[in-house]
């Protein structure tokens, strides 16, 4: 029940504030709007305003907004159809924009609740690394890794993921001012991590040499009985650094929002170039039921609530940058169209360009019902 009521209120903030974005921009605009929903399916409660008709409707899985003139064409002179080309560009993008600010609030709140956060810079390097065999050194800043430049910490994760163990590692580091290049593979390091009252403890192995080490849990962390005594094993490619920490002060923390809105940004693209690409399958998308799978794994993490605010945040994100790709039935399939009118002169015909959003409705509502039924075996197989 609990996973069911924060799944409800993830998707109605999201595409409330989404729908809400493009109602605020519309009025600033001058547009007229129709109708703002929140919620779809019949009408639970209902207020005429001066042009507008509010309402709350009783299925909480969305919400539009109405514009005059949106779809068809229209002789008020404040239809949408009849607005300059910048007043429709900016009500049809703000949906995507609000989503993606949300999702920067979101991270702020998180950061300005975390310990000290980490940066792309080297606190520490294990010794028995390749990368420390390669001369990088202690108090380096990481700016590139095989020419794609590092912003944060987050960005070497992203990247460092897509090397297999066959490759090198090309990293530029800075160093007293200078930039210097490293080359070296990935270190493979392979043992075991058994979980006791008060911490776990590592015995692994990198480049022959095997290594123990004792981490306590951090103060008020309180370990399930069943976990104590468990061993799991740790087989992983490692860069093999430690990140300086730093202390979340006013601008740290916007700076930290922005990185991470920025990451998920590039994660949402990499991953539709990998399925474009064929590198990634349809195993690894997930719809609506994979939704609600994370969160029930997120409402039963040991974070909780930060768990749950994680996940909204790049829900949201994902939500506002797919809405923006020019596909049919799409924010950014109207965008698309808006760009042929600027080079043609001219819109393309309200009947032409329905048709299309209407057949890419069709195929977007397939797809989501083969993601969904994919996710279900998947669960049903688990």
């Amino acid at each position: 029940m609990l996973t069911a009521l924060v799944t409800v209120v993830i998707f109605l903030v999201m595409i409330s504030l989404h729908e809400l974005g493009h109602f605020t921009i519309a009025k600033l605009c001058g547009v007229e709007v129709s109708e703002f929903a929140i919620g779809m399916g019949p009408a639970i409660f209902k207020k005429q305003g001066r042009e507008t008709l509010y309402s709350v409707r009783i299925l909480p899985i969305g919400g539009y907004c109405k514009l005059e003139g949106e779809d068809d064409v229209s002789d008020n002179p404040r239809a949408f159809c009849n607005q300059k080309l910048w007043k429709r560009f900016a009500v049809v993008v703000a949906g995507a924009v609000v989503n993606v600010v949300l999702g920067f609030v979101i991270f702020a709140v998180i950061a300005s609740q975390s310990a000290p956060y980490a940066t792309n810079r080297i606190a520490s390097l294990d010794e028995r690394s390749s990368m420390y065999a390669a001369g990088v050194m202690s108090g380096d800043k990481i700016v590139e890794i095989n020419g794609r430049n590092i912003s944060f910490y987050r960005d070497i994760s992203l990247y460092k993921s897509e090397i297999t163990g066959a490759e090198n590692v090309e990293m530029t580091v800075k160093r007293d001012g200078a930039r210097l290049k490293f080359t070296f593979p990935l270190s493979q390091m392979t043992g075991t991590r058994v979980y006791g009252a008060d911490g776990v403890t590592d015995t692994t192995t990198m480049n022959g040499i095997t290594e123990v080490e004792e981490y306590a849990y951090a103060e008020g962390y309180e370990i399930p009985p069943e976990m104590i005594g468990k061993e799991v094993s740790i087989d992983s490619l490692m860069l093999g650094f430690s990140p300086e920490m730093v202390e979340m002060t006013p601008l740290t923390l916007i700076n930290e929002a922005y990185c991470n809105t920025k990451f998920v940004v590039k994660l949402v693209y990499r991953s539709l170039w990998d399925m474009v690409s064929g590198k990634a399958g349809l195993e690894q998308v997930s719809g609506p039921v994979g939704v609600v799978d994370a969160v029930n794994t997120a409402v039963k993490s040991d974070y909780g609530l930060m768990s749950v605010l994680s996940l909204t945040a790049l829900l949201t994100i994902n939500l506002g940058v797919f809405n923006l790709l020019p596909l049919p039935a799409l924010d950014g399939g109207r965008l698309f169209f808006m760009i042929i009118e600027l080079f043609r002169g001219k819109p393309v015909p309200p009947e032409k360009e329905g048709m299309v959003h209407a057949i890419g409705l069709l195929l977007l509502l397939i797809f989501a019902a083969l993601i969904s039924a994919k996710d279900i075996i998947m669960l049903i197989n688990r």
